[in-house]
């Protein structure tokens, strides 16, 4: 469903700025220390700053490379690799600066803020580079001074993912959306789709459903809402399996003749041609039951005929109505409710629900419950309407369509 082609969730810094910091400073000494650079190295780091200021900078890369191996001293040999890298940095040599600053992060002549920021700034550096070993390593060293930075946990959970590690791309991606969420930040949509390529590629059916959720509840395209809906209404009861349809009615994502004609034919099957002459109807404006020329002529004898019986059962109702009041247990009531709310009548199925609901003997307390819920959803009670699905989100057989109402209800 996703490509693996991810990249950083933030763009590099201003890394010639960063680099500047340390390169600025006077190549005589170190702040607080007492070793100098020697006049030979000095002056052509003197040299080579003044050539990088000119943009003659493959003159000032020679010229700093001179002073580096006429570094006598460990100190020459941190300020000639510091100019060093901050000449490369202008000259788009991120290969090169990485080399030299390599050689000087970990020395004690950095000062201990151009180190958290060069530490930063390499990081980057590497996973531009692809060098995605050397982004875990400098990332870590990051996240050790800095453990709640989102960016930086994103960027060494990308790198884990890109060498194919899923464990740890997982674990750090659950890191970043907790540590947006304690920093008052929403998640981005991009920490769950590297989950779900995780998921995916190790076949953790889960794990994938579980992120899906997510994505359909924070970023509700259609999208994720077919993919979930798909992979959540596998191999179920018919019952069941109409229950996803529905999701997928409600969250505009059938796609597909097989679906419109599934959900057109287990509404028949189930008593509600009102159901199923709204599903046809949908998917002939929609054009997808026009795309097979056979299926279409099919379907098109399905929808008069559903068209016939909704209109004599839609005479019906009233009677019913009177009718199922008097019965001592609630069954009745429960399936003229749902009848009702197929063709729009959201106030008497409602009525009609709650009534037999409450009288109880119904064969599906859960069903109930969330046909009690959908109703109240076409009523804009979002409220209500997520007590109802919440009473059954446990349910062994409609839990997880309950669970999938709730995050529709949150949508409305």
């Amino acid at each position: 469903m996703f490509k693996r082609s991810w990249k950083s969730a933030f763009l590099v810094v201003a890394l010639t700025a960063v680099f500047a910091a340390g390169a600025a400073l006077q190549t005589a000494r170190a702040e607080g220390k007492d070793e100098k650079v020697g006049q030979a190295v000095g002056k052509r780091l003197q040299e080579a700053m003044k050539l990088a200021g000119e943009r003659k900078l493959p003159e000032a890369v020679s010229k700093a490379k001179e002073a580096l191996a006429q570094a006598k001293t460990p100190f020459e040999n941190f300020k000639a690799n510091e100019v060093l890298a901050y000449i490369e940095i202008k000259s788009n040599d991120a290969q090169g600066a990485l080399r030299a600053y390599e050689e000087i992060i970990d020395s004690p002549y950095l000062d201990p803020a151009a180190r958290s920021q060069n530490t930063k700034a390499m990081t980057q550096l590497y996973f531009q580079a692809r060098n995605y070993p050397k982004t875990i390593e400098f990332g870590q060293r990051v996240l050790k001074s800095s453990p709640g930075d989102v960016d930086f946990i994103v960027l060494v959970g990308q790198a884990y993912f890109l060498q194919k590690d899923c464990a740890s791309a997982t674990r750090y991606m659950n890191q970043a959306i907790d540590a947006s969420q304690a920093a008052g930040r929403a998640p981005k949509e991009n920490f769950y789709l590297i989950k779900y390529q995780c998921a995916a590629d190790t076949k953790n059916t889960a794990a994938q459903i579980e992120t899906l959720q997510s994505l359909a509840a924070h970023f509700p395209k259609k999208e994720y809402w077919s993919s979930l809906l798909t992979l959540t209404g596998k191999d179920q009861p018919d019952r069941v399996t109409q229950h996803f349809l529905r999701l997928k009615y409600e969250t505009d994502t059938l796609n597909s003749v097989q679906e419109f004609t599934d959900m057109a034919q287990l509404a028949i099957q189930f008593g509600y041609p009102g159901e199923a002459q709204a599903v046809l109807e949908r998917g002939f404006s929609s054009k997808v039951l026009e795309k097979d020329p056979a299926a279409a002529e099919k379907n098109h004898r399905l929808l008069e005929s559903a068209k016939k019986d909704a209109e004599a059962d839609r005479k019906t109702l009233p009677l019913q109505d009177k009718e199922d009041a008097k019965q001592k247990t609630g069954e009745a009531d429960v399936k003229l409710g749902y009848a009702y709310l197929t063709y729009g009548d959201s106030t008497n199925a409602i009525a009609a629900l709650e009534r037999g609901i409450a009288k109880g003997g119904v064969k599906s307390p859960a069903e109930s419950q969330i046909f009690l819920g959908m109703a109240y959803l076409k009523a804009k009670r979002a409220d209500e309407a997520k007590k109802a699905f919440r009473s059954v989100k446990d349910d062994q057989l409609f839990g997880q369509v309950a669970k999938l109402w709730l995050i529709r209800a949150d949508q409305t």
